[in-house]
């Protein structure tokens, strides 16, 4: 039986998907700058978390789906 809604996987990686990877970065990045500097953790990983809900945004506006 097969769902005619599943997708195979594509060769190459899509929009979507850097879209992705960036939003993990920043938030990985956030808690790596607030480790590794003086800022303060919170300050830190607040900046990150708001970059990737910016990036979250951006996605959902430009990929509704």
């Amino acid at each position: 039986m097969t769902d005619s809604r599943v997708r195979s996987t594509p060769k190459m990686p899509r929009r979507v998907d850097y879209l992705l990877g960036a939003m993990g970065l920043a938030l990985f990045g956030g808690v790596a700058v607030g480790t590794a500097s003086s800022a303060p953790m919170e300050l830190a990983t607040g900046v990150g978390a708001a970059l990737a809900a910016g990036l979250l945004a951006v996605g959902l506006v430009r990929y509704p789906r």
